[in-house]
């Protein structure tokens, strides 16, 4: 899911071999440096197996994605399962994304992807219906998404964004020339409409899904409240020549945009054909390994000391990752998160581990 090589996963297999940590009443993940700032307290929400994405429903029920291919709700005092879907878990596969129509008070859909069980070179984005609280009416809105041979690089996030449109994330499945192809899905940002078609203005053609290339491995997706757009990517892990750890990034994504992988990775290092194609990151990570995984822009009435932030779960350090709102500068240290983070109807922020997801507000 996160970093593309066969090292912690959600962006690696290791991830399934890692002892997950318990909800013991007396010991609480801590929240370390300069973001003790304000009164918000971490507290554990809702036991959960791996819960790989999060997404609220108008009506203040949390949705989260299991990868093992369980979607669950909780409404604070009652954990139920809403869907469940066949999904392999080899390598960095899995349900790995999940989103919330934007209209879910009128339509009451609840979007997938998940990595095919049947076919593992395959995944596909799925929706249903909530019906008193369970999905109905299960229908595959994109199928065939490419995932590759190999353990590796499968994206998978799910958002809406400002303009209702369906925006989805697909690793470059370890074929990291595909990513510089527009013609191709592997390490892109996809743009559909809600039902699966393709907007008739995506920038490459009226047919094609891609909205921008250039990517290795995005993972977290993110709308801040006017509009931009931000992804995580995991950085090289000794792909054609690279370090074998460091350089993950944030890049800020556009219409047609190109986050310049594999021709250049990190802050401008080079790696293939003449020069770097495309647009820098907005931070990268330089030598210091992160695993970046699901992230969120902060709103206006979000824990004191964070609002206007851009965060991210590391898998790696098992922090969340408190980013200026321009995604530039690394502000401080969160609490515990490693799988992804959203903001609640209450304006705490929500985030998971891969055994529990927790609250962190005042």
């Amino acid at each position: 899911m996160a970093r593309i090589s066969p090292s912690p996963i959600i962006g690696a297999v290791a991830l399934l071999t890692l002892s997950a940590c318990g909800l013991s009443g007396t010991t609480q993940p801590t929240v370390s440096g300069t973001a003790q700032r304000g009164s918000p307290q971490f507290t554990a929400y809702v036991a959960a197996d791996f819960a790989t994405a999060l997404a609220w429903s108008p009506d203040g029920r949390l949705f989260y994605a299991e990868r093992a291919g369980t979607i669950r709700t909780f409404d604070g005092k009652t954990s139920r399962v809403f869907a469940t879907v066949s999904a392999s878990t080899s390598g960095e596969r899995g349900l790995l994304g999940l989103a919330v129509s934007p209209s879910f008070q009128s339509d009451h859909f609840v979007y997938a992807f998940y990595s095919r069980a049947d076919d593992e070179s395959r995944q596909r984005v799925v929706r249903w219906t909530d019906q008193g609280g369970s999905g109905a009416r299960l229908t595959t809105i994109i199928d065939n998404l490419p995932a590759g041979d190999d353990c590796c690089h499968k994206g998978g996030r799910l958002a809406f964004g400002p303009d209702d449109k369906l925006y989805v994330t697909l690793g470059e499945n370890h074929v990291a020339a595909e990513a510089q192809r527009s013609t191709s899905l592997r390490g892109k940002v996809l743009r559909y409409n809600p039902d699966g078609s393709v907007p008739g203005d995506n920038p490459f053609g009226s047919s094609n899904p891609v909205w921008a290339i250039g990517l290795r491995n995005p993972f977290g997706l993110a709308f801040s409240a006017d509009g931009r757009l931000f992804v995580t990517d995991n950085g090289p892990t000794g792909d054609a020549g690279t370090p074998g750890s460091g350089w993950d990034e944030v890049d800020q994504v556009v219409r047609g945009g190109n986050s310049q992988w594999p021709t250049c990775y990190g802050n401008g290092i080079h790696l293939q054909g003449s020069q770097c194609a495309g647009t820098p990151p907005t931070y990268q990570s330089g030598n210091s390994t992160l695993v970046p995984t699901g992230a969120t822009f902060v709103s206006a009435q979000g824990p004191a000391g964070y609002v206007g932030d851009f965060v991210f779960c590391s898998y790696d350090q098992s922090r969340l990752k408190v980013l200026s709102p321009d995604g530039t500068r690394l502000l401080s240290d969160g609490p515990r998160c490693q799988l992804d983070v959203k903001e609640g109807p209450d304006h705490a922020l929500y985030m998971s581990d891969t055994s529990a997801i927790y609250r962190f507000g005042a």
